[in-house]
């Protein structure tokens, strides 16, 4: 007897189809989201935007595997081609990192944005902080003078016998010595700024920049909008909350998209040269600043880093907005975001690092 083919009724290909469809346009959008990564959010600030929504397409399209697994084997290809093309922005989004190294040679490099502490317990649990990594070179951003005035965090700076550089909101320490004056970087900007600063570092002069790009300008009342429409999704809610969101982090997004121009320009021309670039950057790893970051200097979380390592937990909003990118020349050992301080609304990303041989 021959073997008859199971045959399959009108409706069960009627939904086959259905969520075949939505399948491909959960993937296609997946990598439109990337694609956006290439636009320059000075020429188009809302499509910049899109990367924010990388997360959730990728979850949709998890699903979607698990989903033909079950219900049609034979298609299972369309979601795993659909992560197979992102799977590098993927890795810089959430890294899988399996190892850590350690080494007498290797400094540690702390970058934090402060978000203005002002109450006296979030200064003495910063100070606290400072003491237990002892780091050798320290990014502030967003700090102020109650901190730096603080007899407790001046007598840690003195007996570490940290160089200190100063500029608009931000600190730099080093234990290293400090090669001329402070460099300003001049490109458009509403508040924020970058420095840099030339340091003496293991035989070799470094180049370091500290960076508060282009802030979204969320006001307390926005994030909860936000988590609001979240939570209870009204269809006029969502759509006034949606415009108010595109306004705003639209608009910083056009002043990152030149602040990101201007540092590419910083790096290419010093370029063969030792580097360490960190702040506050206020994109996510899917964006046009990261990438462009990171197709010149290495992520050190993306190297050695697991996991998301959210750097901002504040009113429903979860991101990794807060980075350190170094040169060829240097190796990262470990890179971590240190969520056991709660004295900001960002979270210190610490690295270890030496030079290569």
């Amino acid at each position: 007897m021959q073997n008859k083919k199971k045959k399959t009724g009108p409706l069960t290909r009627l939904l086959v189809g259905l969520f075949l469809g939505a399948n491909v346009c959960t993937v296609l959008l997946l990598w439109l989201t990337v694609a956006s990564t290439f636009v320059s959010p000075s020429d188009y600030p809302t499509i910049s935007l899109l990367g924010l929504f990388f997360p959730i397409f990728v979850a949709v399209d998890i699903a979607f595997v698990f989903f033909w697994l079950i219900f049609h084997f034979t298609l299972v290809w369309v979601p795993i081609l659909g992560l197979a093309v992102v799977a590098s922005y993927a890795m810089d989004y959430c890294p899988i990192n399996t190892k850590e190294y350690e080494s007498d040679s290797a400094i540690c490099v702390v970058t934090y944005n402060l978000g203005g502490v002002v109450e006296e317990n979030d200064r003495l649990e910063v100070v606290g902080f400072l003491k237990k990594k002892n780091p050798d070179i320290v990014c502030f951003q967003e700090i102020q003078g109650n901190l730096m005035n603080m007899p407790e965090f001046q007598q840690f700076v003195d007996s570490m016998h940290y160089n200190k550089v100063i500029g608009a909101g931000k600190y730099i320490l080093t234990r290293f010595p400090v090669l001329g004056d402070t460099l300003h970087i001049d490109y458009p900007t509403r508040n924020n700024s970058s420095m840099a600063c030339w340091i003496y570092c293991q035989g070799d002069s470094l180049l370091l920049v500290s960076n508060h790009l282009e802030s979204n300008g969320l006001s307390d009342s926005d994030k909860c909008e936000y988590k609001g429409m979240i939570l209870e999704p009204e269809r006029e809610r969502v759509e006034l909350g949606s415009q108010l969101l595109k306004r705003k982090l639209g608009g910083a997004a056009y002043y990152r998209g030149a602040q990101t121009d201007t540092l590419c320009a910083l790096i290419d021309r010093n370029y063969g040269k030792s580097m360490i670039m960190c702040g506050d950057f206020n994109d996510t790893p899917i964006s046009y600043t990261y990438q462009r970051l990171a197709r010149r200097l290495d992520c050190a979380f993306r190297e050695t880093g697991r996991g998301v390592g959210f750097t901002y937990k504040h009113s429903g909003i979860y991101v990794r907005i807060d980075h350190i990118f170094i040169s060829k020349d240097w190796q990262c050992l470990k890179c971590y975001v240190d969520d056991g301080i709660t004295a900001s609304d960002h979270l210190p990303v610490v690295a270890y690092m030496q030079k290569k041989h």
